[in-house]
Formats: C-alpha cells, sequence, structure tokens
C-alpha cells in the first residue's frame, strides 16, 4: 500500500510542478507575444520544453533516455536535435530560434567527455545562458532573466575533460545506470528549478528601483553578468539585485574582483 501510495504522491507532485510552471512562466508564451508561433489568441498554451544539449559522439545515451521519459511520463516537451531539426533545415539557425523560443523553459546538458570539445554544445550553452532583458519597467529600472540550466555528469570513472565556463553556477546531478528512476529525478529537479527562476522573475517585478539598479532572478556569476552591456562596460556604479538571502563573502570578493563597480543585494534585503 506505502509502495503503491508512494507512486500516486509522486506523480501528483510531477504534475503540480508542471502546472505551476505553466502558469508562472504563461506571460512568456502567450500567443500575442510571440508571433513565430503561428498560434492564435484564445488557443491552448504550448507545452514548456526542455532542450536536451548533448554530444552525439559520446553523450546520447543519458539524452536519449531522458527525451523518451519526457514525452512518455510528462506533459512537457524536448528538443532533441535528431528528431527536431528537419533534413536539409539550416543547423544554426534552427537551433538558435529554438533556444530563443518562449517555450524553451530549460536546458539540460549531458556533460560527456567529449562535450566540452564540441563545438555546437558550446554554442548551444553560450546561446542558452545569454541573459534576456525583460519588458522596460515604468520606474526605467533593468530586470534580466536567465532560464535555468542542469548538468548531468556522464563522464565514466578516470575520465578527464575540460571546464565549461558557460556552465556558470549551474547545478550538477551524476547519471549512474544503477539508479532507478533517474530520469524522473532529473527532469523533477530542473522543473523545479524553472518553477523558482519564475517566481523569483516574479518577485522582482515587484521591487521598485531606480536606474542605477540591475534586477536579475538567478544568483549572479561572473560568466553571465559579463553578457549584460552595462555592466560589461564597466563604466557606471550599479547595485546589482538578486534572489536570496545575500552571498557568502567568498562569493562577494570574487564578484568584486571582476566588477568593482559594482554593489549586491539580494531580495530578502531589499524587501526588508
Amino acid at each position: 500500500m506505502d509502495a503503491a501510495l508512494n507512486i500516486v504522491a509522486r506523480s501528483l507532485l510531477k504534475q503540480l510542478t508542471e502546472a505551476l510552471c505553466r502558469f508562472l512562466l504563461s506571460g512568456d508564451m502567450d500567443p500575442n507575444q510571440n508571433a513565430a508561433t503561428g498560434v492564435e489568441a484564445g488557443s491552448v498554451i504550448p507545452k514548456l520544453k526542455i532542450f536536451l544539449s548533448h554530444a552525439k559522439i559520446d553523450g546520447t545515451t543519458p539524452a536519449r533516455l531522458l527525451r523518451d521519459y519526457i514525452y512518455s511520463q510528462t506533459q512537457l516537451a524536448a528538443f532533441y536535435d535528431e528528431n527536431d531539426i528537419a533534413f536539409g533545415s539550416v543547423f544554426a539557425r534552427t537551433l538558435q530560434n529554438d533556444l530563443n523560443s518562449r517555450e524553451t523553459a530549460a536546458l539540460i546538458a549531458v556533460r560527456s567527455a567529449r562535450y566540452a570539445s564540441r563545438p555546437w554544445c558550446r554554442r548551444e550553452l553560450a546561446l542558452f545562458r545569454r541573459p534576456r532583458r525583460e519588458p522596460a519597467a515604468p520606474d526605467d529600472s533593468e530586470r534580466w532573466r536567465l532560464y535555468p540550466t542542469l548538468v548531468v555528469d556522464d563522464l565514466e570513472s578516470g575520465r578527464q575533460t575540460s571546464g565549461i565556463p558557460e556552465l556558470g553556477n549551474s547545478s550538477c546531478i551524476r547519471w549512474s545506470n544503477d539508479i532507478p528512476d533517474q530520469e524522473e529525478q532529473i527532469v523533477t529537479t530542473i522543473m523545479r528549478d524553472v518553477m523558482l527562476a519564475a517566481f523569483h522573475s516574479a518577485v522582482g517585478a515587484t521591487i521598485q528601483a531606480n536606474p542605477s539598479q540591475i534586477i536579475i532572478n538567478w544568483l549572479p556569476d561572473p560568466t553571465s553578468l559579463l553578457l549584460i552591456d552595462r555592466i560589461r562596460n564597466g563604466t557606471q556604479e550599479l547595485d546589482i539585485i538578486h534572489p536570496g538571502r545575500g552571498l557568502s563573502g567568498l562569493e562577494l570578493d570574487i564578484l568584486f574582483d571582476f566588477f568593482p563597480r559594482l554593489t549586491f543585494h539580494s531580495f530578502e534585503e531589499v524587501l526588508s
């Protein structure tokens, strides 16, 4: 009985998480705001999509199993290039359109030994990890959103690979063929991150800011911050307002080395 109850509870939790994610992101997926979808107003909101980034030379197994799980056990969709890029299509254009789609809410990077050396894998990461500016606010402040990335570590024991700075502070889960229901754990984890990122964007939208403040919906890291023009230029004193209760002294020291003209404040600090 306990086992059956556990299965039902997990299924309900999964469905609730997906529904909350769709609700929180429904403004981004409004067909009126995305003419590229060709969906008329009043139509059903498209499914949230997870982009599966992997090196076909050695990382297909986890990506394929995750794709199969997404389509068989969830109300989500997946982008898996072997299925979703038609023969004869312009690969780069199709890839960029899908990564920039309002429906693509998260990216799972299957980090195999050869992943870091594959140019298209790095391009996928670079495109997806680029912060997106929210519509202009009445107070002229800047608000930026970054969609979550989850790393699935598929390195074999003893194998070496290069670091990938584009991943920033993304979470990581170790892949193992011996773990039952691992696909469910991975997809549930990334969807919770999607829900949290959407919640942080909603909280950020309630903060009264001024033009010298930039509000972001992720914990700051040098790689992502450098993609924001006003920060990269380094000519202004700016306050960065971010989720959470605050950064550690070590994190602040590292960020100050990169950005001596920035000051960091947490949502909790500003809202209190």
